[in-house]
């Protein structure tokens, strides 16, 4: 199977922090959250793989990809949206199902038992489908995992979810568009009028223990770093992806190495902490931080590169970004940092 991965959007939600960064490239306990996805893909068999790009396309070009891992790049001059940025890879999907996802998600879902359904329902698409956010559009589903409604308030005897941003789509698809005047939305401008016209869309629900975070603002980047670094701390993720986190803090081609140095605290080369400094466990702390006396930090914090603490700073449950100097006596809590930014969830 091949895979899709959209990356042209703006990310315009996670301004500031994307007027410098493609969204799929900001980081994830200092790990890109694109290669998270990759790895995902290599470690289920995934070795052709699509990306568009669009903002800030260059910087792709330095991404670590799994070894025999090909990626083939596109760059969109003006956005295609989602439906679009699909279409645009015609000629290399056209051959088997493909696999299409959003690539500001980190995700670890059975592909093997989904793609299995899809084969044995023979509908043109499936949509891997998660419990409902109260905000997010709902998607309706009955008791044979036919999607029968997208938005709306259908009866009742319908269960209902929301999109998780994954899909494996057959080559009928490609045919089965009618617009094609971008930007396009997949959900929008081909679930929805193909549902209506009296398609069959199939549904895979994801289980209570499958990892799914999304990215999209600020507080939601904020809590999946805490929530990658909670998790990785109570040995709750799957293998795919504690390995590797594991092995990509200690690799020595990206100049980085990241120990566990005691129960859930990971520390990088050329750190100091000062003997009167405290950390309260989970803490992740990166290369070349120096952390100063009276400084307390943890639990659930993510301190990046390159970084100063002062003396008597307080830091829970937030994120401080590469190159960030702290002055001392401040206090963070649900703070994500750096010298250009200071975001607060209150």
């Amino acid at each position: 199977m091949k895979a899709l991965i959209l990356c042209a959007g703006y990310g315009t939600r996670l301004k500031p922090l994307t007027d410098s960064f493609a969204k799929p490239l900001v980081k994830v306990l200092g790990i890109p959250i694109l290669e998270y996805t990759l790895n995902f893909l290599d470690q289920n068999g995934i070795k052709d793989v699509y990306i568009n790009r669009h903002y800030f396309p260059e910087q792709f070009e330095n991404i670590r990809k799994p070894k025999d891992m090909n990626i083939t790049f596109s760059v969109e001059k003006d956005i295609l949206g989602t439906l679009g940025g699909v279409i645009s890879f015609e000629k290399a999907l056209n051959e088997d199902d493909f696999l299409v996802v959003n690539g500001d998600i980190i995700f670890d879902i059975d592909l093997e038992d989904m793609i299995n359904r899809h084969k044995r329902k023979k509908n043109v698409v499936t949509m891997a489908l998660r419990e409902r956010d109260s905000n997010e559009t709902p998607i309706f589903v009955d008791d044979f995992s036919n999607v029968v409604s997208i938005g709306g308030e259908p009866s009742d005897i319908y269960k209902k979810y929301m999109f998780s941003g994954i899909q494996i789509l057959n080559p009928d698809f490609f045919g089965l568009v009618k617009t094609k005047k971008p930007p396009m939305c997949l959900v929008r401008d081909f679930y929805i009028p193909y549902l209506s016209s009296g398609g069959h869309i199939n549904s895979f629900i994801m289980g209570s223990k499958d990892l799914w975070i999304e990215t999209g603002d600020m507080k939601k980047y904020l809590d999946c770093n805490t929530r990658i670094l909670e998790l990785l701390s109570t040995c709750e993720l799957s293998m795919v992806h504690e390995e590797f986190i594991s092995q990509y803090c200690r690799n020595d081609d990206i100049g980085k190495e990241i120990n566990e140095l005691v129960d859930n605290i990971w520390i990088g080369n050329g750190t100091y902490i000062d003997s009167d400094a405290t950390l309260c466990a989970p803490v992740f702390i990166g290369t070349d931080v120096k952390i100063e006396k009276g400084a307390v930090i943890g639990p659930n914090a993510i301190i990046g590169n390159n970084i100063t603490v002062s003396e008597n700073t307080y830091i829970r449950d937030s994120l401080v970004l590469d190159g960030t100097y702290i002055d001392k006596n401040k206090r963070l809590n649900r703070n994500i940092i750096s010298s250009e930014l200071n975001y607060e969830d209150k």
